[in-house]
């Protein structure tokens, strides 16, 4: 029998609960072992994933993350696999509102069971996806409906979690660094970056010394290790073990803006602190940059963990004209701070 003969045959509850042990059918090895594109495979997948046995056609999904992992294009993953992410979180919904065991569920709405077994495995590509694909991210989240339902399930399904980690990444956010004592300024745009502050500053910091040279306001080298996990590209399992013991820590000021006599505000921006919390001046996040005054550290893997091997990290720099920056500083010295 053909995959496509197979996936639209109705799933008992036993094979179900089985889960992964639906890829050792000989319909499924069949197709795996002459998968010669992955792309093209992802293309026979998506015809099968919403037409299926719902159990059958979620873990065929989940087939599109695999062939991910083997070099397919995620955004063609993406349009396969997250409309039936969205609905299986619906479904899932639903089957929380149920009374009785799951078998009595199974006779009444047998779907219902059978996207709430198949759900961990397509969040599971969904990740895949997710990790590789930013415009999918983008589309997620703005997606109020799949972000609630995420919310609401995340104690059912341990993998929302990650998944709630992963929408809540800072892709194609802007934060504008001014040096008032040199009269520059740094417009950064993140993508992939946690949404707390010391993963900003771990990238940041290392990009401002590689543009601007060493030693740039008084700033001591950064530590590769700490540079490369912040990052997460291409990370070896040694490096991924041994970033357990790393600490990473400050290596310039970063302040809230200031007004009025003094152009060094006093006022530390914590790094534990989310991007919300930046002030938006003229329509951009800015923060003060200046020499460091205090010494602030920070355990990489506790403040931002890895959610996936290739959710890769980065900031992209450039510098802004001297003459904007000094309309920019202008703005604070006649009070617009």
């Amino acid at each position: 029998m053909s995959i496509s003969g197979f996936v639209v045959q109705p799933s008992a509850l036993q094979e179900c609960r089985a889960g992964a042990d639906l890829f050792s059918r000989p319909e499924i090895q069949a197709f795996l072992q002459r998968v010669a594109s992955p792309d093209a495979a992802i293309a026979e997948l998506a015809e099968l994933v919403e037409g299926g046995d719902v159990f059958r056609g979620g873990m065929t999904a989940f087939l599109c993350g695999v062939m991910v992992e083997r070099g397919a294009s995620a955004p063609n993953a993406a349009n396969a696999v997250l409309p039936v992410m969205r609905r299986y979180l619906h479904l899932a919904r639903e089957l929380v509102a149920q009374a009785g065991t799951e078998e009595e569920v199974f006779e009444r709405s047998p779907d219902l069971v059978r996207a709430h077994h198949a759900l961990p495995f397509v969040l599971l590509a969904t990740m895949t996806i997710l990790s590789r694909d930013e415009q999918a991210r983008k589309r997620m989240r703005a997606d109020s409906e799949v972000v609630a339902l995420v919310a609401e399930l995340e104690e059912r399904y341990e993998t929302l979690y990650y998944v709630r980690e992963v929408l809540a990444l800072l892709d194609d956010q802007k934060i504008l660094l001014l040096d008032p004592r040199n009269g520059r300024g740094f417009l950064f745009e993140l993508t992939g970056v946690r949404d707390v502050m010391y993963h900003f500053f771990a990238l940041a910091q290392d990009a401002l010394l590689r543009h601007a040279g060493p030693g740039y306001l008084g700033a001591e080298p950064t530590d590769p290790a700490a540079v490369r996990y912040a990052r997460n590209a291409g990370l070896t399992q040694q490096e991924f073990q041994d970033a357990g013991d790393l600490i990473d820590h400050q290596r310039f000021g970063f302040h809230y803006p200031g007004a009025g006599d003094s152009p060094i505000p006093a006022l530390f921006f914590p790094g534990s602190a989310a991007f919300s919390q930046i002030p938006v001046i003229d329509g951009c996040s800015t923060l003060f940059l200046t020499s460091r005054s205090i010494h602030a550290q920070w355990a990489p893997t506790n403040m931002y963990p890895v959610l996936h091997e290739a959710l890769e990290a980065r900031v992209d720099l450039r510098e802004l004209a001297p003459e904007e920056v000094k309309a920019r500083l202008a703005a604070f010295d006649r009070g617009g701070g």
